[in-house]
């Protein structure tokens, strides 16, 4: 009986939230992951609505819409080392791997079914934001016109970004509104799969292994 009234609780306490913060859409992702450009594309095209962004997944941001961009891991690591002026020894991997299993990479698995999720593939749209917008049109039922989608590109695509942080000189110096960092664009400019000469044979065989489950469970064979 205890347990069925705590569950009627929390539906109505889930809907009293969604009713009273329907104006909110979180941004979820691990670093490195393109979360930023996401982030702000949804800035733009949602001006009235808060954008939450989040490194770290909680079970209370269930209550709404929620949009997750994931990538290749062992990309983002090693995005993550040339951020933090690294280079990739054993030592710093391990430092990562414990970094990055603390950022929420694996909540990507567990929420990634979820109704009120939408995913969006690092690899599918690094190089044409065309996909985010479609797909953003598709799960929150909206139109964007050509004339905003290109506005919004032209801000925020490879080239513009690296301009808008060239003042920056480290990954601590960000711009607070649209949270781009210095050295937010490594040397690869945000090429997939890059991390297949970025580490040496041995240490790409033992990621794999650490993030086996991830790597099968979203299709990745890279």
């Amino acid at each position: 009986m205890y347990m069925a009234l705590t569950q009627i609780s929390n539906k109505i306490r889930w809907a009293t939230a969604r009713l009273k913060n329907k104006n909110i859409i979180v941004q979820f992702g691990p670093p490195r992951s393109g979360s930023t450009v996401i982030y702000n594309i949804l800035r733009e095209v949602f001006p009235k609505k808060t954008i939450k962004k989040r490194h770290r997944y909680s079970p209370k941001d269930s209550i709404w819409p929620i949009v997750v961009s994931y990538r290749h891991p062992l990309d983002c690591i090693a995005s993550r080392i040339q951020c933090c002026n690294q280079s990739p020894t054993d030592e710093v991997l391990e430092e990562q791997i414990i970094s990055f299993d603390e950022s929420g990479i694996w909540d990507v698995l567990k929420i990634r079914n979820q109704a009120n999720v939408l995913m969006l593939r690092y690899e599918d749209f690094v190089y044409d934001y065309n996909l985010i917008y479609d797909q953003i049109e598709r799960h929150f039922r909206i139109s964007i016109s050509q004339e905003k989608r290109n506005a919004i590109t032209s801000r925020y695509q490879i080239k513009a970004v690296e301009k808008l942080i060239g003042d920056k000189t480290s990954f601590d110096e960000y711009d607070p509104v649209t949270q781009l960092h210095g050295k937010h664009i490594s040397k690869y400019k945000g090429k997939p799969y890059y991390y297949q000469t970025f580490f040496s044979a041995e240490q790409i065989e033992y990621l794999k292994t650490v993030y086996e489950l991830y790597l099968n469970e979203l299709n990745y064979t890279q």
